[in-house]
């Protein structure tokens, strides 16, 4: 449940009295459900304790205040996303030893984050010729190939995250009418079902037939396979494990080595807004709370015409 074997408790922790230690592991594991912000909030704060022993040393854990806070906050040299994340890392845990009554305020609590406005992400996006020849350079000589190609699909056709598509099994994939759809596993324990685009329904529908899936209901259904046997172990892939396929996809098809699982995502809602979807209907396909969060998926104004360029004259 820890981030795992590395898991160690801060100086200023192996100090304190055994109900403080107690309430800081607890924060991790009955505090915290997503595993993801999870490993990002333990990251942080081993970052910010590490800081703490080496500016203050020998400090004690009620001796932090705001003014301590506001200065990690001021020279960590991350950019204003990470800071303002390890600042809601430090925030939550001292709200929770505050709640726990190990101490009496949160000295987060009133330190303020930096200015944070982004118009537009940083995630790579693949054009629809890369995204084609991706695609098509995946052969389906055998499971893998046609796992890898399935997978892609999936990610991109739905606007899904990594996350979502990897924690499916095989019965999140279920006809409803004549078609097929996705039930995808979203933050917080929600599920969001989407229907399946035919060229992923083909590509998901091949996979399944060589894997001989289609009973395994409860297994997972995009699974590892190890390079020299290239069978299913049925053990589910891994955001890392999907990642480094990836890279390798994108390496061999020739496209942008930058891709990444998210790339798919962006793709794939640009694609979308392109070829004249609302930004309403991708923000629901895309399952995002806030409008805005799709807005940033948006790179259609990123196709700067050379006829453009081209005015420019000296």
């Amino acid at each position: 449940m820890l981030p795992g074997s590395e898991f160690l408790l801060p100086a200023i922790l192996s100090r304190a009295s055994e109900r403080t230690t107690y309430r800081y592991l607890e924060f991790f594991t009955a505090g915290i459900r997503n595993p993801n912000t999870r490993l990002a909030y333990y990251r942080a704060l081993t970052r910010f304790f590490d800081w703490l022993e080496e500016r203050y040393s020998g400090l004690e854990l009620h001796q932090v205040n705001s003014i301590v806070v506001a200065q990690y906050v001021e020279v960590h040299p991350g950019s204003a996303q990470t800071r303002n994340q390890h600042l809601s890392a430090i925030r939550s845990l001292f709200r929770w030893l505050v709640t726990g009554g190990v101490i009496t305020e949160n000295p987060a609590a009133e330190v303020r984050g930096v200015k944070h406005r982004v118009k537009r992400g940083k995630t790579p996006v693949l054009t629809d010729d890369e995204m084609k020849a991706l695609l098509s350079s995946i052969d389906p000589d055998d499971i893998v190939d046609l796992r890898d190609r399935a997978l892609i699909a999936a990610m991109f056709f739905s606007f899904a995250r990594v996350a979502a598509v990897l924690g499916m099994n095989v019965d999140d994939y279920f006809s409803k009418g004549k078609r097929y759809w996705f039930r995808l596993h979203e933050k917080g324990g929600k599920y969001h079902e989407v229907p399946v685009h035919h060229t992923a329904e083909e590509y998901l529908d091949l996979y399944m037939d060589k894997a001989n899936l289609w009973n395994e209901k409860t297994t997972p259904l995009f699974q590892t396979a190890p390079r020299r046997s290239r069978a299913l172990t049925g053990v589910r892939l891994q955001r890392q494990e999907a990642w480094a396929m990836v890279k390798r996809r994108a390496q061999a098809a020739g496209v942008s080595t930058d891709a990444c699982n998210h790339t798919f995502r962006a793709s794939g809602i640009t694609n979308f807004l392109r070829n004249g979807g609302s930004r309403d209907n991708a923000q629901k396909i895309a399952a995002h709370e806030d409008i805005r969060t799709t807005a940033l998926y948006d790179r259609r104004d990123e196709a700067i015409s050379l006829d453009e360029i081209e005015r420019i004259r000296l």
